[in-house]
């Protein structure tokens, strides 16, 4: 079983990141038995700083992440609640729903 996972830290040290390498992939493999085709590869890059993050995304906004491509781009933990609506509890559910979403368009797509 091989897993197509990027994660890209960019030397955040928040606690949630640091579990951030076992709680993604097991998730994402289950993830994986739910849908016929998985995408290539998936990239995850965490921002920590609100201008970059709308650069990359085209344009301002509270969510917490986006997808483009194969890639979440999602805030580190410590700027949700600042930098976005959403409570810093909420950052794998977030994660996650894009992660899902990705599995969706890929399939949805072929």
């Amino acid at each position: 079983m091989n897993m197509h996972l990027v994660i890209e830290e960019n030397g955040c040290k928040d606690k949630e990141i640091t579990v951030l390498d076992t709680r993604l992939p097991y998730f994402y493999a289950k993830v994986r038995e739910l849908f016929t085709l998985e995408p290539e590869e998936v990239h995850v890059i965490l921002i920590d700083d609100k201008q970059r993050f709308a650069t990359l995304r085209g344009e301002e906004s509270d969510d917490g992440a986006f997808s483009m491509e194969n890639t979440i781009y999602i805030y580190e933990p410590n700027q949700f609640g600042i930098a976005t609506s959403i409570n810093r509890e909420h950052f794998y559910e977030v994660l996650y729903q894009e992660l899902i979403y990705l599995f969706y368009r890929t399939n949805k797509n072929s």
